[in-house]
């Protein structure tokens, strides 16, 4: 039946035939619950890029559930991920600022040296 037709006019049936023709309400999970899921079930950890920052999957739920209550573009850039490669991460930027440092170090000494 279209939904042009006014469904007051006619019979029961043809009521119940124009209600079963309009969408169905759909209760839907907040997307911050899925992400969360995910990282559960794979026992991993959300990182948010933008922020380079770690979080457990409570941790995480907690957050969403206090703070941003699930905000799309927040969310959107949120990945699940194994926390080891974090860990690995950290040392390779501190290996690196070290090197850094040593340079800097020297090339202060040879400076002060003359």
């Amino acid at each position: 039946m279209p939904r042009s037709e006014n469904p007051n006019k006619g019979s029961a049936e043809k009521m119940y035939a124009y209600m079963a023709s309009l969408p169905k309400p759909t209760v839907s999970v907040p997307s911050y619950l899925a992400i969360y899921n995910e990282a559960k079930s794979k026992n991993q950890w959300v990182y948010d890029p933008q922020i380079k920052r770690w979080m457990t999957p409570e941790e995480f739920k907690g957050f969403e559930e206090r703070l941003s209550g699930g905000e799309p573009i927040r969310l959107a850039r949120m990945q699940v991920k194994d926390p080891i490669e974090g860990i690995e991460a950290g040392y390779v930027q501190l290996q690196s600022l070290k090197e850094r440092m040593e340079i800097f170090v020297k090339r202060v000494l040879e400076y002060y040296r003359k």
